[in-house]
């Protein structure tokens, strides 16, 4: 059975339609985000580190920590995640098109990492770019790292 040309164009019309609202909800889908817990929204079960780097003491031998700057393809957000031997972290996770920041919120220890750890809320990174600051007080002196972009 034949389809007649204006069934094919309609068919076409239909399917480029619904592509486009498709490729549109994500980044409704990903502003709707900003400032959720990445664990309880279910983003974090995708999530990758795009980006990492050491914190170092003040002398820039003795390892500190880690920052982490966390991406989920699915839900298109950014979070930051600083790890650590002490309790004193600290991160951000930063937009550079309008500087919407989150911040790390209780630190915890995680057995699972054997470290104190703690993460920021989300934000949308469709269309954006991020990045992510952290630094830990270790003997009371701020060791920062910051690290680079992802776009």
């Amino acid at each position: 059975m034949a389809f007649s040309s204006t069934a094919k164009r309609a068919a076409v019309v239909a399917a480029s339609t619904l592509a486009l609202a498709l490729g549109m909800t994500g980044t409704s889908h990903a502003l709707a985000r900003d400032g959720l817990d990445p664990n309880a929204s279910g983003c974090s079960s995708d999530a990758y580190t795009a980006r990492q780097t050491h914190i170092l003491d003040r002398d820039g031998r003795t390892y500190v920590g880690v920052v982490e700057l966390r991406y989920s393809p699915a839900c298109r957000t950014t979070w930051v995640r600083v790890q650590g031997d002490q309790s004193d972290l600290h991160g951000t996770v930063q937009r550079t098109q309008d500087y919407v920041k989150q911040y790390c919120g209780s630190v915890n220890w995680s057995t699972s990492l054997g470290q104190y750890t703690c993460y920021s809320p989300m934000l949308n990174d469709a269309g954006y770019t991020s990045y992510a600051f952290g630094y830990a007080v270790h003997n009371g002196v701020e060791s920062y790292e910051a690290i680079t972009t992802i776009y």
